[in-house]
């Protein structure tokens, strides 16, 4: 059974089940993208899934920085080969992570829907449509 407001702490985010079939993946203002950081918050994720399929709201904070070696690599590669994500929203508050995150999605196609957002409540109550459209709620 998995339990609603569960949480995981990695050393760059803040990972919540915060509803059925939805995870939250809060970045801390000082993260950088590093490696083994992108892929400890995906095995948290799965953790906290459990298996089931689910929506991902993936929030970088103002203070991150664009690193340009972090879209060199394929980061959800895993993600799109399992098929556990049904869609993925990121909110990129800055002009340089907003324009950067849409660069690397239309680079690296991914097996579920992702979309950039600038602002929190519009990604959520997109991930919240997409949920019911697939019958997950």
């Amino acid at each position: 059974m998995r339990t609603i407001g569960q949480r995981i702490e990695t050393p760059t985010a803040t990972i919540v089940l915060a509803a059925e079939h939805f995870i939250e993946q809060r970045y801390k203002a000082e993260a950088r993208f590093i490696p083994g950081a992108v892929d400890l918050n995906r095995k948290a994720r799965w953790k906290l899934a459990k298996g089931a399929r689910h929506v991902v709201l993936v929030i970088l904070p103002v203070e991150m920085p664009v690193h340009p070696p972090a879209m060199n690599e394929d980061h959800l590669r895993a993600d799109s080969e399992e098929r556990r994500i049904i869609a993925l929203a990121v909110v990129a508050p800055t002009a340089a992570l907003n324009a950067a995150s849409k660069f690397y999605f239309r680079y690296y196609a991914q097996a579920f829907e992702a979309r950039v957002f600038e602002a929190e409540e519009e990604a959520r109550a997109w991930l919240k449509d997409q949920l019911r459209s697939t019958g997950a709620v």
